[in-house]
């Protein structure tokens, strides 16, 4: 049997292909994490965007066309800012930055309508840690988690592919930037003609791309003070002094201003809202101007112009710092005192006395009305009033006081704290801070609770101030700081750019409780009740304030004091 010939050796058996993970964990250059980063965030990140397309005035083309246009105009913008980032070390941590912030600002969109402008920025910065608290939400985490936690477990160990020298590297970014610029203009042309009319309607879309919005407003808060020049401080207090009914032998004023928070005056009862939401002040014969607006849409912007001589126009137009209404009243020679129930002043009482209910929580009155982590309801305003004007100047307290109450009001999200169970009448009620998961009239529901308890508040003022009448001649005056919207048209909160914002977050309530000081400086009740339907705004504060309290000053205007017709 002949020696069969040795086989031919069978070649290796083929490697198995590279599994998905294994192709996705292959290393990148940096500009293609970025091109991905940017796909992701522009599928993940732009709901508030998407969401909102179908709901477009005066567009009645195809919305899959629309969002086809759409979509490319999202991509290339977020790549042309994540361009910024192709750099192939120490750039992980800046992408989880972004890829956070894109899921925070999202989560605000969505929720609440909120627009990341650099006003909305400068809000965040200004905000204490109990309001922040009542922002956050389960939902914020999942968001984070999706958003955040899908790349960031793709990035963790990803290794970056530099260029081979730091010349090509740059070359590579700068071609990304380039590129995505060139293809950003190309899209914007390609749809310019049918999405031009549709964002002359429709403005707020311009504050929509995420996170391109937010970076650039963070920036462009972050960059004004070292850009511009800090502003000359002209002091308008020349000149203010107190008036003829200061004489000798008369009562001094004892005024109570109150800074409304987040009151809208379409809620009021008193301007002809169907519910109740006003009994108390309604008894106490109150004056309620109906057609009343604010300077702006959030707090930061709305106090420092209320008190302001300027006006909403002057106020941001002045290249200079002024003086305010409460330095004006204390350079005439009154006691003046702000007491705070909020995040602060925002630079109103930098010059005059000031305090916090926050130093009377230990207070029997503080154990029932403030919670363990300090925030108060608005009676807090009223504690240890007697103590603290005892404090004041004594030479200045017998020409006359004023305290200005900064209320904690209707602030939300978490509207169910902003009420007590005797004034919660409006049932039932949306008891979480996610206000979009409530159906509406819940919302509606508790908001008017924390209405009807500002109303209580504003009584229980009003009934203080009568029983100080013994010694002083007493009035009050409460103007809101802005309004708010409970999710017509999907927005809820406030914020929005005063020139696209609703009319639910500017038109605000005003009312007088003018007790003895009308007659003071002779002002006429009956004659206003005629004119509570005349246009009045947080231009009219200054002057009516320095008015009613016979003030005199050379930035006094007469024509803006709401009470000068009928005085």
């Amino acid at each position: 049997m002949s020696q069969s010939l040795p086989s031919r050796s069978s070649p290796p058996p083929a490697s198995s292909s590279p599994s998905l993970w294994q192709r996705l964990r292959a290393p990148r250059s940096p500009q293609a994490v970025v091109l991905l980063l940017s796909a992701w965030l522009t599928l993940t990140a732009n709901w508030a965007l998407w969401l909102r397309l179908p709901t477009l005035d005066g567009y009645t083309g195809s919305l899959p066309v629309l969002v086809l246009r759409a979509l490319p105009l999202v991509f290339f913008a977020i790549a042309l800012l994540l361009s910024f980032t192709a750099w192939p070390r120490w750039m992980k941590p800046v992408w989880l930055l972004l890829l956070l912030t894109a899921a925070c600002s999202q989560y605000f969109m969505v929720e609440y309508g909120t627009m990341m402008d650099s006003g909305m920025i400068n809000n965040v910065l200004q905000t204490d840690v109990r309001e922040s608290a009542d922002l956050f939400n389960p939902r914020l985490l999942l968001e984070v988690a999706v958003i955040v936690g899908v790349p960031a477990l793709w990035l963790w160990r990803l290794p970056i592919r530099g260029g081979r020298t730091a010349l090509a590297s740059l070359l590579r970014t700068l071609g990304l930037f380039v590129l995505a610029a060139a293809l950003l203009a190309a899209s914007v042309f390609v749809s310019y003609r049918e999405l031009a009319p549709v964002v002359r309607n429709n403005l707020w879309l311009r504050y929509m791309f995420n996170p391109v919005n937010p970076v650039l407003a963070v920036v462009d808060t972050a960059l004004k003070p070292v850009l511009h020049k800090k502003r000359p401080f002209v002091s308008i207090t020349g000149g203010a002094a107190l008036g003829a009914s200061y004489a000798a032998g008369s009562k001094p004023p004892l005024f109570v201003l109150v800074v409304g928070e987040t009151a809208r005056a379409a809620n009021f009862s008193l301007n002809g809202y169907a519910r109740d939401t006003n009994p108390e002040l309604a008894r106490r014969d109150v004056l309620s101007w109906r057609n009343a607006y604010s300077c702006g849409t959030s707090t930061r912007e709305s106090v420092p112009c209320m008190f302001s001589h300027l006006g909403r126009e002057g106020f941001y137009g002045t290249k200079a710092d002024h003086d305010n209404l409460l330095d004006v009243l204390q350079a005439a020679g009154l006691a003046v005192l702000w007491i705070d129930n909020q995040a602060g002043c925002k630079g109103v009482c930098e010059r005059v006395p000031s305090a916090s209910t926050a130093d009377r929580v230990n207070t029997p009155e503080g154990k029932a009305l403030c919670t363990t982590d300090g925030e108060c309801l608005d009676g807090m305003l009223l504690s240890g009033l007697d103590e603290r004007i005892a404090k004041l100047d004594p030479a200045r307290r017998a020409r006359g006081i004023v305290l200005v109450m900064h209320e904690m009001g209707s602030h939300g999200p978490a509207y169910y704290k902003r009420s007590t169970r005797e004034t919660k009448v409006f049932k039932p009620e949306c008891e979480t801070n996610a206000l979009s998961g409530c159906p509406r009239e819940h919302v509606v529901n508790v908001y008017d609770n924390s209405i009807r308890y500002g109303d209580l508040f504003l009584a229980q003022t009003i009934d203080w101030l009568t029983q100080q009448q013994a010694r002083y001649e007493t009035g009050l005056l409460y103007m809101s700081d802005h309004g708010e919207s409970l999710g017509e048209n999907g927005l809820y909160l406030h914020g929005i750019p005063y020139a696209i914002a609703p009319d639910e977050q500017k038109h605000v309530p005003m009312i007088a409780w003018l007790g003895t000081l009308g007659a003071r400086t002779h002002v006429g009740e009956a004659c206003l009740r005629k004119e509570l339907d005349k246009p009045v705004s947080h231009d009219n504060l200054y002057h009516t304030v320095l008015g009613l309290l016979d003030v005199a000053s050379p930035t006094y205007k007469p024509a803006l004091d709401a009470l000068q017709s009928c005085r």
